[in-house]
């Protein structure tokens, strides 16, 4: 219920008030039980940079992906699909490939996202109660290989390394900057900005 898009897991159309409310209490029900892990293949777009870490003030995590297909490619649509385009005419009627698929389709605005997502079961993650945020443990199947800082970061690479830990060994870490010839965010190949 978090999500900045208003129409997770609202994409296709439903034109009966009944089935709008089955949908929005199964949302919820979802809610109570799942998170999210979204993942992008693009650091290098401003949006995300804003949208997501701190207004480039946060800092992206690069991960090797050991098992890819732990992760489902978010489908991006210009127009809400009809219930039909499911083969159904009821939400009750939907088979678990029909939800699998509403619960990755998005509206193609957020396409700069380039997103893959899994879901997790909030049972197993840790709860911090400060924060009201969940937190699992990097899988096994996903090696972290960079930590990228935002431009505006006040954070050195050296405290970051630090704050790492024993998870630094092999992992990359650098600050990014926007690109001068183009609207994308890049590496800053300068490196007194991040000691």
């Amino acid at each position: 219920m978090e999500l900045n898009d208003p129409f997770e897991f609202l994409g296709p159309i439903f034109a009966d008030k009944s089935e709008r409310q089955r949908m929005r209490k199964f949302k919820v029900e979802v809610d109570k039980d799942f998170g999210l892990i979204c993942l992008s293949d693009n650091w290098s777009h401003p949006l995300l940079w804003g949208h997501y870490a701190d207004k480039h003030k946060g800092v992206c995590l690069g991960f090797d992906i050991l098992q890819p297909e732990d992760f489902e490619k978010v489908e991006y649509v210009e127009e809400r699909p009809p219930m039909s385009q499911f083969g159904i005419s009821a939400f009750s009627d939907l088979p678990e490939e029909s939800i699998k698929r509403m619960l990755h389709l998005k509206f193609h605005a957020w396409s700069y996202e380039a997103e893959f997502r899994t879901f997790i079961d909030l049972k197993a993650t840790g709860y911090d109660e400060k924060s009201k945020l969940h937190f699992v443990p990097f899988r096994p199947t996903m090696r972290l290989a960079q930590v990228i800082m935002g431009w505006r970061s006040r954070s050195t690479r050296t405290e970051v390394s630090k704050a790492l830990g024993w998870l630094k060994q092999g992992v990359e870490v650098f600050k990014s900057r926007p690109a001068f010839q183009g609207f994308e965010v890049v590496r800053n190949r300068d490196d007194t900005h991040c000691e």
